[in-house]
C-alpha cells in the first residue's frame, strides 16, 4: 500500500469512526476465515460496518478527536467496529461472541465515554432502535383508539336503551 492509499484510508476511516455513535474494538486473534466472514455478514444485516487495518492507521484517524482514548486498547489483532444503532451493534458482536470463543470485546466508546465488555453485553440485551420505536408507536395507537372508545361508549349506551 503506498502513500496515497493509506492516506485515503486514514481519512475514510476518520471520517465513518466520528460519525459513528458507537465504535468497538475487538480482538479476533484465532478467529478463521470463514468466522471473520460470518461476522462480517451478521453486523451487515443489522446495519454494522467493521474495519480490520494496521493499528498504526487506526490510531493515526483517531488522533485529534474525542476517539483518540481508544488507542491505548489498540494492541495485537484487532478490529474495530462502528454503527449508527449502539444496541444493535452490541447484539451482533455479543452474539458472535458466543459462538465464536476467540473472539473478544477489548472495549467501545458510546457518548463520548469507555464502554467496558459487561456494559455492551448489557446493552445487547436492549430492544433495538427499531423495536423500541415500534413499541412506543403502538402504545400511541392504542391510547388514540382506548381514547376513542371511552368517548363514544355513553352514546352505544344510549343506544341501546332507546331499542329497548
Amino acid at each position: 500500500m503506498d502513500k496515497n492509499q493509506k492516506s485515503a484510508l486514514v481519512s475514510s476511516l476518520k471520517d465513518k469512526l466520528t460519525s459513528s455513535a458507537f465504535v468497538s474494538i475487538v480482538h479476533y486473534r484465532g478467529m478463521d476465515d470463514k468466522q471473520l466472514y460470518d461476522l462480517r455478514i451478521a453486523l451487515k444485516s443489522k446495519g454494522c460496518n467493521m474495519k480490520i487495518a494496521k493499528n498504526t492507521l487506526i490510531k493515526v484517524a483517531l488522533k485529534g478527536t474525542d476517539l483518540e482514548i481508544l488507542t491505548p486498547h489498540l494492541s495485537g489483532p484487532t478490529a474495530i467496529l462502528y454503527s449508527q444503532d449502539p444496541v444493535a451493534l452490541a447484539k451482533a458482536v455479543s452474539d458472535m461472541v458466543k459462538k465464536v470463543e476467540v473472539l473478544k470485546i477489548k472495549i467501545g466508546y458510546f457518548n463520548k465515554a469507555l464502554v467496558t465488555e459487561s456494559a455492551i453485553k448489557e446493552m445487547a440485551k436492549l430492544g433495538s432502535l427499531g423495536e423500541v420505536r415500534s413499541s412506543f408507536l403502538g402504545l400511541l395507537k392504542g391510547a388514540q383508539s382506548k381514547f376513542v372508545r371511552i368517548l363514544s361508549a355513553p352514546e352505544q349506551g344510549f343506544a341501546s336503551l332507546k331499542q329497548s
